[in-house]
């Protein structure tokens, strides 16, 4: 199954009743400051971090709270990813304008800013395999490697619709891009499982690709909450599915089966 996560931070739970969901904001009585931008899971499947755009993270399940923004006395408001690293016991936060911050045992290995690199317009983050360096990526596909991070392309500009997210494969060896369309493009290990513009399928709210335990399948996130499963990504319903209206939904995780 899978959970999806809205800019409040509430969450919706598809597959077995109950499993995998570890809570959410309006569940606590959190109500954030600035809208929740990311989700992503701990690497057994049992916890889920959050982040919020002035960096105010919160850890769910068995995710550790390694400290936010706010909690050091840094403000920013436009942070747009959390990716953690591969033990869990530390995490990148990364800003529009390519600003990385780094709790736990996350190393720094520099930022757009610090190269001199001026943008307002990066999307994603992700790690290297042995957390000794980070990829992150803007919208037009551009993709920029630090410390022992691997660059293995990117679209450049080159693509007919905005990119909207990066996310690894389990091996660390490639990454897949995806678009607003709904365009998937992979690079270094990525397998290529089908994508939106394939199946003649036409929409322009994807928020994120998420691959499945295993890397063999990926789902494509609607801002509508809507749900689209390749490879061997299980279908479990959606939220229009269900009659639900939102068009909030900003990321989702993949349940421990």
């Amino acid at each position: 199954g899978y959970d999806l996560v809205g800019t409040d931070g509430g969450g919706f739970v598809f597959g077995a009743p109950g499993q995998g969901f570890f809570g959410s904001l309006p569940g606590l009585h959190v109500h954030p400051h600035l809208p929740v931008g990311g989700m992503v899971p701990t690497a057994d499947y049992l916890g889920y971090f959050l982040v919020a755009s002035d960096g105010g993270v919160f850890a769910f399940g068995d995710a550790p709270f390694e400290n936010s923004l706010p909690g050091i006395g840094v403000t920013v408001n436009n942070i747009v990813g959390i990716v953690p690293t591969n033990d869990d016991q530390g995490y990148y936060l990364v800003g529009a304008d390519g600003g990385v911050f780094t709790f736990g045992d996350a190393p720094f290995e520099s930022s757009l800013p610090g190269l001199g690199i001026h943008v307002n317009n990066i999307v994603g983050i992700v790690p290297s395999p042995d957390n000794g360096g980070y990829l992150v990526v803007s919208a037009t596909g551009s993709v920029f490697a630090f410390g022992d991070a691997a660059y293995n392309g990117g679209t450049n500009g080159s693509n007919t619709s905005s990119i909207v997210g990066i996310t690894a494969t389990p091996s660390g060896g490639g990454y897949w891009l995806v678009a607003r369309n709904g365009t998937v493009y992979p690079f270094g290990d990525a397998q290529f499982f089908g994508d939106l513009p394939s199946l003649h399928v036409t929409v322009n709210n994807i928020v994120s690709v998420v691959p499945v335990p295993g890397g063999f399948g990926y789902w494509l996130i609607g801002s509508d909450g809507g749900l689209f499963a390749f490879g061997s990504a299980p279908f479990e319903n959606s939220l229009p599915g269900l009659g639900i209206s939102v068009n909030n939904i900003v990321g989702a995780v993949p349940t421990a089966s």
